[in-house]
């Protein structure tokens, strides 16, 4: 996964680029480097996970807590998303509510939400909205991700954060994945002293994320 990240990062930098310079009349090419910059990052986020989940298994898997700000980093993260989301006809909703400087891992926070958001991306498409809401309270920063697409089914709800796991349903037919997004995603939050369950909902997925978030000195 090591030796794949690095020229992987030159294939996103450079599409990117193109995509920045490309003359916007000549829509063929431009649909042809959305793809190439759409399925590299989402390859980005496997080999992400890949690792997150060496390191947790070898037992030296740690957070790097800097001072920031969880709504701005979740802002920047839908920003990122967005466009996939629009293009399968999914509306963002996010209702900011975590104003606070804290200490928190920045780059875990945003592992964890890429799962969940790929997620939607990925299995939920058939709905048409994500909402996303934060909320702060001494010292605890709260996340809630819900669609409204197929949800899961209840059967599977107690073994979607196992690793390799992934659901024997129509929900994930043609979507390619590891099995290991959600077990990460939950690892990462246990260990910044929350956790990350599946709550109960009428339609759809409703996740909610819980992370103990000390204010900076």
């Amino acid at each position: 996964s090591h030796e794949l990240k690095t020229p992987l990062t030159n294939i996103r930098m450079y599409a990117e680029l193109l995509t920045d310079t490309l003359d916007t009349e000549d829509e063929r090419s431009a649909r042809y480097l959305d793809v190439v910059v759409s399925e590299s990052q989402r390859l980005s986020r496997l080999i992400d996970n890949v690792l997150t989940f060496g390191r947790h298994r070898r037992g030296v898997l740690k957070l790097r807590r800097k001072p920031a700000v969880v709504d701005e980093v979740l802002s920047r993260l839908i920003e990122y998303f967005e466009p996939g989301l629009s293009e399968k006809g999914v509306a963002v909703d996010f209702e900011p509510g975590a104003p606070a400087r804290v200490l928190v891992d920045g780059d875990a926070l945003e592992q964890i939400m890429s799962n969940l958001i790929s997620n939607v991306e990925k299995y939920a498409a058939t709905g048409d909205r994500l909402e996303i809401s934060t909320t702060q309270n001494k010292g605890l920063t709260r996340v809630r991700v819900a669609d409204d697409g197929p949800g899961i089914p209840a059967g599977e709800r107690e073994h979607i954060f196992e690793p390799f796991v992934r659901l024997g349903s129509k929900v994930t037919e043609g979507s390619a994945g590891t099995g290991i997004g959600l077990a990460i995603a939950r690892e990462l939050a246990r260990l910044h002293g929350g956790d990350l369950i599946l709550k109960p909902s009428s339609d759809g997925a409703l996740f909610e994320l819980t992370l103990a978030t000390a204010r900076e000195d």
